[in-house]
């Protein structure tokens, strides 16, 4: 869902300090100790009962834990917990996009309607003016189709507590049509507004120009280059995860009132409904930053950024994100019961999760202060 809250808000100069007196000179265990204590931190402002951080240099990959997998009984969280990583399944779904473009497969300025015809219709929405760079980059113009993005969230429980598509899984047009049949909000590549809807759309053009469903895509074009072994995206109907996982919950000021660890994942679809874990994803973040997914050409294309509302500079899939040694790369992920955070700047990354969705979250800088330790301390 919305890839990014607060993020920017004074982060670089709060951390500058921080991170000089985290350098290399400072002991191992006095280093893990400030780390662990911000992570503490973090989940005891967003009310999560548990929550991870996994850091990725190389190679080397170390998990800090906080608070429980579950309510009872208790287990910590680890690198090979498995969590719902929320719109983090953007960046699948776009390098896939992108490694067909190589391919000669699909073209990112041709309107969406030469490739899907039929499949947005809404009042005001010409498809033929809709490009697939527009799609990847929120440029396009269509509504979100879950609500919680552009604060409408009466449209966000009618799907959350929608039981007809918990019994019988929406197609990947039904959850089009959620965006659509609001009708456009703006002109295509007018100004860019975040939405799950085209990503939807996005799936369904892999699924065509691949010849395959999405799930497969993403294990044999990405999951096995990589290494991903933990990873998997659900087909419709597949609500529970292996274990080892974490249970998900929606809370109200750190009191959880709800466990929707096993939501059915064809409301989430191409948009938000990948499964992995910190190890898996610093693992991938790091293999695409450093142009070992993509061709050069197309992760130039990937990092070209223009402003999204509410998010910050986003590019195809890809957001860029402030840290005190420069721009690192990744994206955010919010479905209900997880949030998640993965960012690189191509040779250490780190993945940062809770199983929680917060309705209300203390503002802290605790995540911030994490991403600069293990990207630049």
């Amino acid at each position: 869902m919305n890839p990014r809250a607060g993020w920017r808000a004074g982060v670089v100069a709060a951390v500058t300090g921080l991170v000089a007196g985290m350098g290399a000179t400072q002991p191992v265990a006095a280093r893990e100790s400030l780390f662990q204590e911000q992570l503490d931190r973090y989940r005891s402002a967003n009310g999560a009962i548990g929550a991870v951080a996994t850091v990725r240099h190389g190679d080397a990959v170390t998990a800090y834990g906080s608070g429980s997998t579950q309510l009872h009984p208790q287990a910590k969280l680890g690198a090979d917990t498995r969590l719902r990583v929320g719109s983090q399944t953007k960046m699948f779904v776009a390098t896939i996009v992108l490694q067909l473009v190589d391919e000669g497969k699909v073209k990112l300025d041709t309107p969406i309607e030469r490739y899907l015809p039929g499949v947005v219709r809404g009042s005001g929405l010409n498809p033929n003016a809709i490009t697939v760079r527009q799609l990847l980059q929120h440029r396009s113009g269509i509504k979100d189709n879950l609500g919680f993005v552009n604060g409408d969230y009466l449209q966000t429980a009618q799907l959350l507590l929608n039981p007809r598509w918990q019994l019988v899984p929406p197609t990947q047009q039904q959850m089009v049509n959620e965006g659509t049949k609001y009708g456009k909000q703006s002109e295509p590549g007018r100004e860019g507004v975040y939405s799950n809807t085209n990503y939807t759309i996005l799936g369904m053009l892999v699924e065509k120009k691949s010849g395959t469903d999405l799930t497969t895509a993403i294990k044999k074009r990405i999951l096995k280059k990589v290494g991903m072994t933990s990873t998997f995206y659900p087909r419709p109907g597949q609500k529970s995860l292996p274990a080892p996982y974490s249970r998900g919950y929606l809370s109200v000021a750190g009191v959880p009132f709800a466990d929707v660890t096993n939501f059915e994942p064809a409301v989430w679809g191409a948009a938000a409904a990948l499964v992995s874990t910190g190890r898996d994803m610093t693992k991938f973040v790091n293999a695409l930053v450093s142009g070992r997914v993509l061709s050069p050409a197309r992760l130039a294309d990937m990092r070209r950024t223009l402003p999204v509302v509410r998010v910050g500079d986003y590019g195809l899939g890809l957001a860029a994100f402030p840290t005190a040694c420069g721009t690192a790369w990744g994206h955010t992920g919010s479905v209900a019961g997880y949030t998640t955070r993965t960012v690189s700047n191509g040779s250490r990354s780190i993945s940062i999760g809770m199983n929680n969705t917060a309705v209300i979250a203390a503002p802290n800088d605790a995540e911030q202060r994490m991403v600069d330790k293990a990207l630049c301390g």
